[in-house]
């Protein structure tokens, strides 16, 4: 007769019969645990505290730098302004014995910056005195010697208007051109910035 199966001895041979990890295995597994709980901590942590510092530091001082970067602005504006102004008037005054054919009237300086705009201004204010009275005896004589009595009428009117408009021109030339020198300093100053740091500047 054939021996019974021992069916209870089967499931035995069969689970013995499956790998069992070893030691090697299961530090291999902590290992890896530990260097995805390793990677995906710090990543959260101290970058967000950062970025919040950042952030806060910026909200802060932002309101700042918009105040000045306006009073700056207002500042520029009120430079190019008067200077506009002031070189305006001085030039128009300078401009209309020019027009009616005064031949002393002196040449418009070239002011390339605020120091040149202060020499400028201050020659043009004693000038225009000077030209301005002087011009009523000088300018009558000139006219005589060269066309007689009717360049002497028209020297007198030429000194009676230089007397008028000349010291005009050379007091608004006193307040414009150091104005007009200032804003030309100004520009070249930006101008060489936006050079510089042309990022910046867009």
């Amino acid at each position: 007769m054939a021996e019974p199966i021992d069916e209870p001895n089967q499931p035995q041979a069969g689970a013995s019969a499956l790998r069992q990890p070893g030691p090697i295995e299961e530090s291999n597994v902590h290992l890896n645990e530990k260097i995805i709980v390793d990677e995906n901590v710090p990543a959260t942590g101290p970058t967000h505290r950062s970025n919040g510092k950042r952030k806060q530091r910026r909200a802060f001082w932002s309101p700042i730098f918009a105040f000045f970067s306006t009073l700056g602005s207002l500042f520029a504006g009120m430079i190019s302004l008067s200077a506009t102004a002031g070189q305006g008037m001085s030039k128009f005054y300078w401009h209309i014995p020019v027009l009616y054919g005064d031949k002393t009237t002196r040449e418009w300086p070239e002011i390339t910056g605020f120091k040149s705009g202060c020499a400028a201004g201050g020659k043009s204010l004693l000038y225009g005195f000077y030209d301005g009275i002087t011009g009523v005896g000088i300018l009558p004589y000139k006219g005589a010697k060269g066309a007689g009595m009717k360049g002497f009428g028209i020297g007198i009117l030429h000194g009676i208007g230089g007397l008028f408009f000349k010291p005009l021109s050379g007091i608004w030339a006193f307040i414009g051109h150091p104005i007009f020198g200032l804003h030309e300093h100004i520009s070249k100053r930006r101008s060489g910035h936006r050079q510089e740091h042309p990022a910046s500047a867009v």
